[in-house]
């Protein structure tokens, strides 16, 4: 009503340096005064800006680094594991003064795991709670559920938030404007729909095509004016190049004799040339040989802690002949085998992750050493990643969940039998070592908390290792270690991809392969 008072004594000419200090124009009367205007919804989500590059980027890492420690806060960003797809930021992050948005997503992927250790509870708490927000406000299907969700998230957060003025890491109030757009997400969700349809990221690629080449285009003089005509041109030369084209290919016309275009036959399902080579499981797909460099691998290689570090092999191998095929064979150190270095998998295509991250990669190779290195010095370094795998264990905390059936576990080798075993597998096998059997999700990060597990074997502890057919892997995992100097207790990072959220945070039991 103020604004409106200003607004009707400048329509009358009155003079006021108030005027200029509230930046009013002369514009009357407003389309916002009418009865069911509402300003703020013509205000949609931005992801990019608001979110992803303000909040998360310009705020909560400048605090959680005010409070952690520049040093510490780029220490752990170099020991973050590796995972498939995820950028390991070796330097850390104090030295980039240019993030791109898939380098400010990759690190929102980890960040509540690099927090996590050794924090203060409701800096934990208040961290989780704008990754939860940041994942949910993503997605691009929304049910109450997620709604509520998002709401409960935000609470959370503004509940917690105060700890980082007390630990230092902010000095006064919260009244940031990105923040305070953070309230108008659910709203805005609930009557025009998932956030992803108003992000800026989608066209943000437009400033290269409409911007920077028409620049590069000018002489660097007037511009404004070369940029303009540039663009005019090429839109010219698109719309003669269509011209032509329709001219080269002229539609039928609408009177003529010609019998009417068949029915286009759908696409074969037959193996094309680019899949000959690759073993298509309706779960996996896998090459259906082993690379020429992975063919001839002996066993004490696979066991060695320069190799595959799979120091129970031969009594695993042992195990599964005899379990599954009544077989006392016994394989020996000296025996040869044939290693894959990965195993790929296809997510199924879900409505509020859509086609993002579907493809999801195990890798298994060891560490690739000059001759008369140690492996400390490898040129490329073991990549044994871990893995949801299928179990018929009974587990009271996961049993009826998106959950039920699964376990941690870390894939050292996928080989197959040799052929002078007596027996043979129909698909390749994959040595695993377990981790503990999932729980509850912790109270404070929220995450899954599991360890190594270990059995005795002539009363020596060691891993809990298994061998198993490549059909129970059902998708890559990744554990973040709980302490930086310690590598027994890990936190299961469900921010790492879409998917992963919605199955371990929303309960989705559509995100796996079938």
């Amino acid at each position: 009503m103020e604004t409106l008072f200003l607004m009707a004594r400048q329509r009358n000419r009155e003079k006021d340096t108030v005027f200029e200090k509230e930046g009013i124009r002369a514009v009357y009367p407003p389309f916002w005064m009418k009865p069911h205007s509402d300003i703020f919804t013509a205000f949609t989500p931005d992801l990019l800006h608001q979110l992803h590059k303000g909040v998360f980027k310009d705020h909560l890492v400048k605090w959680c680094t005010e409070i952690i420690g520049r040093l510490e806060v780029d220490e752990r960003f170099q020991q973050m594991p590796d995972h498939p797809g995820l950028r390991h930021l070796k330097n850390g992050i104090s030295s980039v003064s240019q993030w791109t948005e898939t380098e400010r997503k990759e690190m929102e992927m980890v960040f509540l795991g690099l927090v996590a250790a050794g924090a203060h509870p409701e800096l934990i708490q208040a961290v989780r709670a704008l990754m939860d927000f940041a994942s949910l406000a993503s997605l691009q299907s929304h049910t109450l559920t997620t709604l509520l969700a998002i709401h409960t998230a935000l609470n959370d957060f503004h509940a917690h938030k105060n700890i980082f003025i007390e630990l230092g890491g902010r000095k006064e109030h919260f009244n940031i404007p990105k923040i305070h757009a953070l309230e108008h997400y659910e709203p805005s969700i609930r009557l025009f729909g998932s956030a992803d349809g108003f992000n800026t990221e989608s066209p943000e690629r437009l400033h290269i095509n409409y911007a920077k080449n028409a620049y590069r285009a000018s002489n660097r003089k007037d511009y404004i004016i070369q940029m303009t005509l540039w663009l005019q041109r090429q839109e010219s030369v698109a719309r003669f190049s269509a011209f032509r084209e329709w001219m080269a290919n002229p539609p039928p016309p609408i009177n003529s004799t010609q019998p009417p275009t068949a029915v286009p036959s759908p696409p074969s399902t037959e193996p094309s040339a680019d899949d000959a080579d690759t073993l298509i499981h309706h779960t996996y797909s896998i090459s259906k040989r082993p690379p020429a460099a992975t063919r001839h691998v002996v066993a004490s290689h696979i066991i060695a802690q320069e190799g595959h570090n799979a120091i129970r092999f031969l009594p695993a191998l042992s195990k599964f002949l005899l379990t599954n095929f009544k077989s006392s064979y016994t394989p020996y150190a000296f025996d040869v085998f044939s290693t894959w270095k990965r195993l790929k998998f296809t997510l199924p295509n879900i409505a509020e992750v859509g086609h993002r991250h579907a493809t999801n990669l195990v890798r298994v190779t060891a560490p690739v050493v000059p001759p008369g290195e140690s492996r400390y010095r490898a040129i490329e370094p073991a990549h044994h990643d871990f893995a949801l795998v299928k179990t018929a264990e009974v587990n009271e905390f996961t049993d009826g969940t998106a959950l039920h059936g699964l376990r941690i576990a870390q894939v050292r080798v996928i080989f197959q039998l040799l052929r002078h075993y007596p027996v043979k597998s129909a698909q390749p096998l994959a040595y695993i070592e377990w981790l503990t059997p999932l729980r509850r999700p912790d109270e404070l990060d929220g995450y899954y908390h599991v360890s190594r597990s270990t059995r005795k074997i002539a009363g020596k502890d060691g891993p809990y290792a298994e061998i198993i057919t490549i059909d129970r892997i059902v998708r890559n995992a990744m554990l973040i270690p709980q302490k930086w100097d310690q590598d027994s207790k890990f936190r299961v990072n469900s921010h790492i991809d879409g998917h992963s959220f919605c199955m371990f945070k929303l309960n989705y039991k559509d995100c796996l392969p079938i």
